[in-house]
């Protein structure tokens, strides 16, 4: 039925989407290519880096006794993290060449158009004069008030034409036998016409000729410089790159002509737009000349689409729309390709960062490009079932598809040995497998969420491509963390050792990560968010149809904060009333500080709490979930445990600092040591990422229980039931607000963007730090064999932190290297000491990094030495 074809054009095309994975892919490709040639640079030129750093070296063996340690090591690490810049730089400035060269193609492209003549000039006599008129007409019709010159290729026979030239200067080539066959063939003619014009209008013009030249652009300015650099300095090491070069033009072509092939269909659609359209450029598109690569698998291979599937998704449309696996294994192959290199790059531009950064800001910058490609693979996906809320088998296929992807893209790029999933996967096959399902399970939850805000959204929205590209935008920063700490996991298991317990240790350290329990907070409320836009009215409708179809009215869902913050609600009170319970358990715990069993009672007060609130959760699910509903009652579920954990921590502070000072001084303990807000802050963030996990888990759960289908509530009375949904409503958005300021101000200090308190260190901490010191007893270089292989296996407890076990170790290193017979080591050490002496956790960190990077650069002096001798 010709009224009833989907219109893709409602949202962000797939052409926009695969032009992105092209850029994505040239990117990706030019920063692994050009961090290897810098790398093969220094190699030839023996500048390893103890070399690159021996201005530092000298300045801070020259300046050990004579300046303030404190002082020398700041003016060491700024000097090191320069150094870092500049290698940084150095790999993003030969971005600058392809780039440069790309848009130079691109700005030349339309120099084409003096081979051609003007169209005006071609024929003679009225039949041609007629012949102008009426494209000039067409013209008009396509693109009202756009002056599009039209030319004329003397030298092609065929029916064919050609759109290009630069923003709001286009020009429509048409080839001879076009003009000639007008006579003969107007309705076929004319569907061409349209079918140039329809480029303009769809404005992919640019985007082919920008993907042409981004083409050309890699292969001259990046591989044929790698080819000849791997031929002069590594000779033997040319046929496994030329494999890998091989791998990366390949996807880079399949890239370039999915965003041809992709503006095409669209094309065909926009031009065939009505019944009559249809058919004329149906007749248009038999004309055209069959290829040998217009069948079977090789059409990937091809610039355009073959007659056959031309005809096809002009038919129908939604084939256009459906998702598309190998454009999730492309985003996913970009993932795993990309992100190393940009990692890499990102560590040496902003080295003196926390790590938790170094993997965020890329996790982010992939999380766009993600969402960019996936989000909207999703949503179109929808428009063929607008109304359905499960998300299907096609989102475990898509996510598949993904999850293969990244896999292939670490086996492809593979940067350095110790930075690739495979690693894990020949010393502990089931561990990489599992690493692998943990990412598999992580990709399904987000299109699963995708899915959910396309049925929330397009309900409420007027204009679903701002909504749809807002939805991307915000999807980075759900997506992205998660992706940055799923990469970060392979540098972490397969450098420390391929074992379950690192394993353990990761997924330990993703529950508490503030990041990751933020994101999950916003894609909660981004979700509930919809069910509140907007006037109530029972839906609204969209229209999704090409030809006048009728439009579609899709079924609004209405939040339910009020049932759902019952539960949570009466959890909290349950703490309170039963706390009291713990307080002889509290009481002598505060005895002992120092041994750690009072922050163990503490925990126990708090896991109370969570197992309350995780009930709670359950009981969200069975009251608003119903088949199809899983995520909303999740979405329910995370956005009230994020309030309650507010309240929650306030209650837990009260029975701690009741049973550790009595009434009479409880105010006082309330803030344990640190500003009020802050101590909040803390507890509710922890609180909230040890719920939320299962919590979402058995709201899930519980909305499976409820077999009956889910029915849209109805719009509340009016009276008493409104005032009392307004006032939960206003409540649970202060406690959101309070909760995620604690969030925010916990990860500032997670990233080292607000000073840190002081810190009283446990009686563990105290025994590591003050151990007998002998100088001048340990060689610099045992010292320093000792210091890098400190950290190297952390266990459970390191992450769970309950004994304070990273500064038991830091502690413990600064004491075995103040005995060193190296006085850099004996400086480091002393200002070491003085950061534990004020209880400054991020000054020791920094003391610890700038101390493995000092012994990392000895090593190589040691090595480097060794090899000459």
């Amino acid at each position: 039925m010709p009224g009833r074809r989907l219109n893709p054009f409602v949202l962000p095309s797939s052409t926009t989407s695969r032009f992105l994975i092209l850029i994505a892919a040239t990117v990706a490709g030019c920063l692994y290519l050009n961090g290897f040639l810098v790398t093969l640079w220094r190699e030839l030129a023996h500048l390893p880096e103890h070399a690159r750093h021996a201005e530092c070296l000298s300045a801070l063996r020259s300046g050990v006794r004579s300046i303030e340690p404190i002082l020398l090591l700041d003016r060491y690490g700024k000097c090191a993290a320069g150094v870092a810049t500049m290698s940084s730089l150095l790999v993003i400035a030969s971005l600058a060449v392809p780039v440069a060269f790309a848009l130079l193609l691109y700005a030349l492209h339309p120099l084409r158009a003096l081979r051609y003549d003007p169209l005006a000039t071609v024929g003679d006599g009225d039949a041609h004069a007629d012949l102008v008129r009426r494209f000039g007409v067409i013209a008009e019709q396509e693109l009202p008030g756009r002056n599009i010159r039209m030319l004329v290729d003397s030298g092609r026979p065929g029916i064919t034409g050609r759109a290009f030239g630069l923003p709001r200067r286009h020009v429509v080539a048409l080839s001879m036998g076009l003009v000639i066959a007008h006579s003969t063939k107007p309705a076929a003619v004319e569907a061409v016409l349209r079918h140039e014009l329809a480029h303009i209008r769809n404005r992919d013009v640019g985007i082919a000729h920008i993907t042409v030249a981004i083409w050309w652009s890699f292969l001259l300015t990046a591989c044929v410089p790698m080819v000849a650099a791997m031929a002069i300095g590594r000779p033997a090491e040319l046929p496994a790159w030329c494999a890998r070069l091989s791998v990366l033009v390949l996807v880079l072509w399949l890239a370039r002509t999915a965003v041809l092939r992709a503006r095409e269909h669209h094309a065909d659609v926009r031009a065939g737009d009505t019944a009559e359209r249809q058919d004329a450029m149906a007749r248009a598109i038999e004309t055209d000349r069959p290829t040998w690569w217009s069948r079977g698998p090789l059409r990937h291979f091809g610039n355009h689409p073959g007659k056959r599937y031309r005809l096809a998704v002009l038919e129908d449309p939604g084939r256009l729309l459906r998702l598309d696996q190998w454009e999730m294994a492309t985003a996913g192959l970009l993932a795993g390709l990309g992100f190393a290199p940009v990692y890499t790059v990102y560590s040496y531009l902003d080295s003196e960062a926390v790590l938790d950064l170094r993997f965020f800001v890329p996790g982010v910058m992939f999380g766009l490009l993600v969402s960019g490609i996936v989000v909207v693979a999703v949503w179109r996906a929808g428009i063929e079932r607008p109304t359905e809320r499960g998300s299907g088998a096609a989102l475990w296929w898509a996510a598949t598809s993904f999850t293969l992807g990244v896999v292939a893209g670490q086996f492809v790029t593979r940067v350095s040995s110790e930075q690739w999933i495979w690693t894990i996967a020949f010393a502990n096959p089931l561990l990489g497998l599992t690493y692998c399902l943990v990412l598999l399970l992580i990709v399904r939850v987000f299109l699963g969420w995708a899915k959910a805000c396309f049925s929330a959204w397009t309900a409420v929205s007027v204009r679903p491509r701002t909504i749809a590209l807002a939805t991307v935008a915000l999807s980075g920063l759900v997506v992205g963390p998660w992706l940055g700490f799923w990469f970060h996991g392979i540098t972490v298991i397969a450098l420390a050792g391929s074992t379950w317990d690192l394993l353990a240790v990761t997924l330990v350290t993703m529950a508490r990560y503030s990041p990751l329990v933020l994101t999950i907070a916003l894609a909660c409320a981004y979700l509930l968010a919809a069910g509140t836009w907007g006037r109530s009215v029972p839906g609204r409708s969209l229209r999704l149809h090409l030809d006048g179809g009728a439009p579609v009215l899709l079924q609004r869902s209405y939040v339910r904060v009020a049932r759902a913050a019952a539960p949570a609600a009466i959890a909290c009170v349950a703490v309170a009333v039963s706390g009291f319970a713990l307080h002889p358990m509290l009481t002598e715990g505060s005895r002992h500080k120092e041994t750690g069993q009072f922050l163990a009672a503490v925990y126990v007060t708090m896991g109370v709490a969570v197992g309350l609130l995780v009930l709670a959760a359950l009981v969200i699910g069975v009251m608003i979930g119903g088949r199809g509903m899983g995520g909303w009652s999740m979405a329910h579920a995370g956005t009230v445990l994020l309030a309650a954990a507010v309240p929650m921590s306030l209650v837990i502070l009260g029975h701690v600092a009741v049973a550790e000072c009595g009434w009479e001084r409880a105010g006082a303990c309330l803030g344990q040591g640190a500003p009020l807000p802050l101590t909040i802050g803390n507890y509710a963030t922890l609180t909230y990422a040890y719920a939320v996990y299962p919590g979402l888990v058995l709201a899930g759960c519980g909305s499976l229980m409820r077999a009956r289908r889910h029915r849209a509530a109805p719009e509340p009375r009016r009276g008493a039931l409104r005032v009392v949904a307004a006032v939960v409503t206003v409540v649970v958005t202060l406690a959101l607000a309070a909760g995620g300021y604690g969030i925010l101000r916990n990860w500032q200090l997670t990233v080292g963007a607000s000073p840190y308190a002081r810190m009283t260190w446990q009686k563990s901490v105290i025994d590591a730090a003050n151990r007998p010191i002998e100088p001048g007893t340990v060689p610099g270089l045992d010292s320093c064999r000792y210091a890098l292989g400190v950290f190297a296996s952390p266990e459970l407890g390191d992450v769970l932190n309950v004994d304070q076990r990273y500064y038991v170790l830091a502690a413990t290193l600064i004491n075995r290297v103040a005995s060193s017979d190296d006085p850099v080591l004996q400086e480091t050490a002393k200002a070491g000491f003085v950061w534990l002496g004020r209880g400054r956790a991020d000054m020791v960190t920094k003391v610890v990094d700038r101390l493995l990077h000092y012994c990392a650069l000895v090593r190589g002096e040691h090595q480097a030495n060794a090899g000459a001798s």
